[in-house]
């Protein structure tokens, strides 16, 4: 298959690992790059090898040559780049959180379906041979019914009112930017809203959440998430069976998992990638592009429907229940 013709929206830092890994896509060419600045467009294309770059997002969706866009924008302009980009007749991969509100994400759904193009939410773990082996093993029964899920990813990140992490208008909190991959890999082993949600938040002074557990009930089964931007937590996925368990450490990017049979190990899978590991996601996505998918089976949009509502209610939850803490510097 000929490679699909990728430009980038938003030369910011996760642009530049996927750009990066490229180098070791199979499926997919890096073409353009838009930024507000044409100095910074022609600074980030200098850089990887870019033929065009852009000092307007209307001048890459307008660009006939570029097949797919990634949108790597902050999470509020989400929805809009991916909108425009959707609407000049572009696949669109959205970095993740696909939008910031399960309102926004119904409507980019109906926009996708309405102009017949392919959208996807850009949550790579979900790609990573490391994560789909753990579902291997899970399918072939190797552990037994789950019972147990736990998963958390928190870093220590520097109280700055006005920065992207921090600001309640831009989105801010450990919620959409880290706190959604530990409800991702819930979902992904689960595919079960919860029966019942119990959420311990802190917050820090501009009232987004920055240290969060939340336990998911579910008839049968339950899943321990923790985030936090206070602290480094393990950072590790496990998935807790009747007969053994599955460890993922630094399940987010994850490039090893083991298998125990209670607590002896049985299987040790790594995947000696050389990338940041996006080169998954581009050649999945870029086959889809190629044979006229829709949407990604990896990642359906239901499924991305399903991450920002269960969001939506920790943070509703969040609201209703927490006071406002100092943050910790």
């Amino acid at each position: 298959m000929n490679k699909i013709k990728w430009g980038i929206v938003g030369p910011g830092i996760i642009a530049h690992e996927f750009a990066h890994d490229f180098a070791f896509a199979r499926y997919g060419e890096l073409y353009a790059v838009a930024s507000r600045s044409q100095e910074r467009a022609n600074q980030f294309a200098q850089k990887y090898n870019i033929p065009k770059a852009y000092g307007s997002y209307q001048e890459l969706y307008n660009d006939p040559e570029v097949e797919a866009i990634y949108v790597a924008t902050p999470h509020t302009f989400h929805f809009e780049n991916s909108r425009d980009a959707l609407q000049a007749g572009k696949a669109v991969l959205c970095e993740k959180p696909l939008v910031v509100h399960p309102e926004e994400c119904r409507k980019l759904m109906e926009i996708a379906t309405q102009t017949g193009n392919y959208l996807v939410e850009g949550m790579w773990t979900y790609f990573l041979p490391a994560i789909k082996k753990a579902q291997q093993w899970v399918a072939e029964d190797r552990i037994g019914k789950i019972l147990h899920i736990k998963a958390d990813f928190g870093y220590p990140i520097p109280f700055k009112p006005e920065g992207r992490m921090y600001n309640p208008d831009l989105a801010g909190g450990a919620m959409h930017d880290l706190g959604v991959y530990t409800i991702a890999a819930a979902w992904l082993f689960y595919q079960q809203d919860p029966l019942q949600m119990t959420v311990i938040s802190r917050n820090a002074s501009t009232g987004v959440e920055d240290d969060v557990t939340m336990l998911f009930e579910y008839e049968n089964a339950v899943a321990n998430l923790c985030t936090s931007f206070r602290c480094k937590l393990h950072n590790y996925l496990y998935i807790i069976g009747e007969r053994g368990y599955i460890e993922v450490p630094d399940f987010w990017r994850a490039r090893e998992s083991f298998l125990y049979e209670m607590e002896t190990p049985i299987e040790h899978y790594i995947d000696n990638r050389k990338g940041f590991g996006f080169e998954y996601e581009i050649d999945v996505v870029s086959r889809d592009i190629a044979t006229d998918q829709l949407e990604s089976s990896v990642v359906p949009l239901a499924t991305s429907l399903k991450l920002q509502e269960h969001i939506h209610q920790v943070l509703s939850y969040r609201r209703q229940t927490t006071a406002s803490l100092h943050p910790v510097n």
